[in-house]
């Protein structure tokens, strides 16, 4: 059962709704500054001579940035968000961790198991998501309502 909230609390709750929605513009502004200044420094580090795994780790976090405002336009537009882009920042996360690491040889076994692994989840729960996006929309289909796009 769920009870009825009083309008003291609707009100409180659209307040810090708002609240919130504000911070999370705020963390994307903040971000889009830091993307701009990362893409500078990239070109004139092109531009100057580059070091190929120091332009490849500027280009994955510019990435990880691209889909986290994705996740944020996500949430101001919806108030949710897709595990399904979750998951894609984790990857890329990894993946710029091991760019990171230049002599492969020095990581620890453990710490490579543990990366194969976390990829591994990363990827069944990706896989979960889009099929879980699969049947929701072959619902809609069948039930002769527009299919979501906005998931994707």
């Amino acid at each position: 059962m769920q009870r009825e909230f009083s309008r003291t609390e609707k009100v409180l709750m659209r307040w810090l709704s708002n609240i919130f929605d504000m911070v999370v513009i705020a963390v994307g502004a903040l971000a889009m500054v830091y993307v701009i200044y990362l893409v500078i420094v990239l070109a004139e580090e092109i531009l100057t001579g580059f070091d190929v795994e120091s332009v490849l780790q500027g280009i994955v976090l510019i990435l990880i940035f691209f889909e986290l405002f994705e996740i944020i336009a996500m949430y101001l537009l919806h108030h949710h968000v897709s595990m399904k882009n979750v998951v894609e920042i984790g990857v890329l996360a990894i993946v710029k961790e091991l760019l990171i690491v230049t002599d492969l040889e020095s990581i620890h076994w453990q710490s490579m198991v543990a990366m194969a692994l976390l990829i591994l989840v990363m990827g069944g729960l990706y896989v979960f998501e889009m099929r879980r996006i699969d049947r929701h929309n072959e619902f809609l289909i069948e039930h002769g309502m527009e299919p979501d796009t906005d998931e994707d």
